[in-house]
């Protein structure tokens, strides 16, 4: 028998931001060897997908021990993009 995630719309909304998420941080990370300005957008783009991680892994998944450590690394490459 096969398990099948009750997922709503709230959820839908997220994976398919997780999904958006990873496809601009593949093209703005290749754009970013040619342009190096276009490197920290793929490094806000990559906190961001972080985050939408950490929902994912807690709402969806129900992986509870690794949605800190996303959550904790979302923040902390948003600090240094913003901060250093």
């Amino acid at each position: 028998m096969k398990n099948k995630l009750n997922i709503d719309t709230v959820e839908q909304i997220t994976m398919l931001l997780q999904i958006a998420l990873a496809i601009y941080l593949v093209a703005f990370g290749v754009a970013s060897v040619f342009e190096r300005e276009l490197f920290k957008i793929s490094q806000i783009l990559t906190g961001l997908l972080m985050f939408v991680i950490s929902y994912n892994n807690y709402k969806i998944y129900k992986r509870k021990y690794m949605t800190p450590i996303y959550l904790g690394l979302g923040i902390v490459i948003i600090c240094t993009v913003l901060f250093v």
